[in-house]
């Protein structure tokens, strides 16, 4: 809420009024006594929050499937590839209409928030030599104002408060709709293991039992972009980052075969002792379709977490 009052005043602009007395105000202080002011950010900060919770947690799945489908390596099926890319792009696109919603409310509060200020300071402030409170040397450094004079902050939320012509244009803004976003969803081909009529989650399942390794070739990733990547590439830059890109994904494909390996044969065990049978590999989460069949990721991963060759088979994926 802090973070949201403090955004919004950030724009208001106001004039001032010349008197022999000194008076102050700050925006950021009139925002803090404003009614209104306050009304508007607890109406827009839950509105915010829900639709970037839900874009944090598509997210969160987002990485799973891109995930899943580079352990399958060039046993993905085209059209998961298509469909992770896909995804991608949308959930891409749907955070900057976001964030620019989010921008451009930001810029009408303030702006209309401004101008009531503006409207009211002739009022508030005759009478004052009126001085926007400053801050400079060691009053900057520890984070305080100097603010001399009449404190004007109270009278002004009080006029802004009154202010018909503001309560109009907020609720002209209010009326503006939020962006709407619905995850995609849609079943994605298995890639069988010992079948194709069950499935695990293959992100998922490799978090659980790879993640370590996972994280540091993600961590190498990143680290390499970073020294890699200046702050305006050029093509040539751009096709070295790509060519990182390609090498990590080329890892996690050989990964991905180590840990199918002995996914298939600790499987393959497990059937003949009635355990999960004709299980493939899903690279698609749950939460955006998942695949055809049924979900027995938990049941996989009891089982193989219990199977002592399975362990040993994706030993150099777990090793320290």
């Amino acid at each position: 809420m802090s973070a949201l009052l403090a955004g919004l005043a950030a724009a208001m602009l106001g004039g001032t009024a010349q008197a022999a007395e000194t008076a102050h105000y700050h925006p950021n202080d009139v925002a803090k006594k404003s009614t209104v002011f306050a009304k508007v950010a607890e109406d827009m900060g839950p509105a915010f929050d829900e639709r970037q919770g839900r874009i944090v947690s598509l997210g969160t799945v987002l990485a799973e499937l891109e995930l899943g489908v580079a352990l399958l390596g060039p046993a993905a099926p085209a059209e998961v590839r298509a469909w992770s890319e896909k995804t991608r792009r949308k959930v891409v696109g749907e955070t900057l209409r976001l964030q620019r919603h989010v921008d451009l409310l930001q810029e009408d509060y303030g702006r209309v928030f401004g101008a009531a200020v503006s409207r009211a300071l002739p009022v508030v402030g005759k009478g004052f030599d009126v001085k926007e409170c400053g801050a400079t040397g060691v009053l900057a450094m520890m984070g305080k104002k100097d603010c001399p004079g009449t404190d004007l902050n109270p009278k002004l939320a009080a006029a802004i408060d009154a202010d018909a012509a503001l309560g109009k244009e907020l609720a002209d803004i209010a009326s503006v709709e939020w962006p709407t976003f619905e995850a995609p969803s849609a079943a994605q081909p298995v890639v069988a293991l010992t079948g194709t009529t069950r499935w695990v989650s293959g992100g998922a399942l490799a978090e659980k039992l790879i993640g370590g390794r996972v994280k540091l070739r993600q961590d190498a990733l990143e680290s390499q972009l970073d020294r890699s990547l200046p702050d305006e590439p050029t093509q040539e830059d751009l096709a070295k980052a790509q060519k990182l890109k390609d090498d990590y994904l080329l890892a996690l494909g050989a990964d991905g075969d180590v840990l199918r390996k002995a996914l298939t044969e600790a499987l393959a065990r497990a059937e003949k002792k009635g355990g999960p049978a004709q299980v493939g590999w899903c690279a698609n989460p749950p939460a955006l379709g998942g695949c055809a069949g049924d979900d027995v990721t938990a049941a996989v991963l009891e089982t193989v977490q219990a199977d002592k060759k399975f362990a040993k088979g994706i030993a150099e994926l777990t090793a320290d």
